[in-house]
């Protein structure tokens, strides 16, 4: 009875996922042998999350990246560019505004990109977590004080972003149980590993310095293009030192959330 009541919600579980467009990804799970330690930290901690609360917390997370490229970039928010209703949010986006001269910078195309791609992960993980995804909570774009006054600004935070997005991805990665839905995260920890590579070698090529936002992390350099430790791997967070940075270590709010994350990971 019981292997029945498996194969049943093993069933289910893939015929929700094709309609939601991830069933096909196909990573192999056997992708998470031989993990370094930096991806086993606060395994116990994890262990008490649900796939649902790990997509949800990267949701969170999306919310927040798509936000700040779709004011920074084209001056409106979610809400006002229709991608979510009124009703999907529990707080307001608030702080930021267009980057001046933006439209005639280089990175016009790429910040263009990114505007789009971070929309398409809100997107695409609210689809697969149907009626299970959490609203958008609120959300303080000038939680830093910068990344509005100029492109130079803007790399400054956005490369903080996106390199905080992958870490978040791979330091969750170990603790999804269905290879469907680890298969749906790492196809967006992909995209913003290319989006981190971008950005850190803009930051380079423009002599932006773009801070540590805590000690794990590695602030892009001519020595230090690329976002990896010694063992040229890339760096992972737990959910607990994701929070601590956009919470600004705040233990269950502050920072880019003044009232916290939505869902079942809000807490460090």
């Amino acid at each position: 009875m019981e292997q029945d009541h498996d194969s049943r919600s093993a069933a289910n579980r893939r015929n929700f996922l094709k309609g939601a467009g991830l069933a096909g990804i196909g990573i192999a799970t056997a992708a998470a042998v031989g993990l370094p330690a930096a991806l086993t930290n606060n395994k116990v901690q994890a262990a008490a999350f649900s796939d649902v609360d790990i997509l949800n917390f990267a949701l969170n997370l999306e919310y927040l990246e798509a936000e700040f490229y779709a004011v920074s970039t084209y001056g409106s928010n979610l809400v006002a560019l229709g991608v979510i209703s009124a009703n999907d949010q529990t707080g307001p986006t608030t702080g930021g505004h267009r980057v001046p001269n933006f439209a005639s910078s280089p990175l016009a195309g790429v910040a263009t990109a990114l505007r789009t791609h971070e929309i398409d992960h809100v997107k695409y993980l609210r689809a697969a977590l149907g009626s299970a995804a959490v609203k958008k909570p609120a959300i303080n774009l000038n939680a830093l004080g910068y990344g509005y006054s100029s492109v130079s600004s803007w790399l400054k935070l956005a490369r903080q972003f996106e390199d905080v997005g992958v870490s978040a991805y791979l330091g969750a990665a170990p603790f999804i149980t269905s290879s469907a839905y680890l298969s749906a995260a790492a196809a967006i920890l992909s995209a913003e590993a290319m989006h981190s590579g971008a950005i850190r070698w803009e930051c380079v090529g423009n002599g932006v310095t773009s801070p540590a936002v805590d000690s794990l992390d590695i602030p892009p350099t001519r020595a230090a293009i690329f976002d990896l430790n010694s063992k040229a791997l890339a760096v992972a967070r737990t959910p607990s030192q994701v929070l601590n940075v956009v919470y600004a270590g705040g233990r269950s709010s502050g920072g880019f959330y003044p009232n916290g994350m939505n869902g079942g990971i809000t807490t460090q």
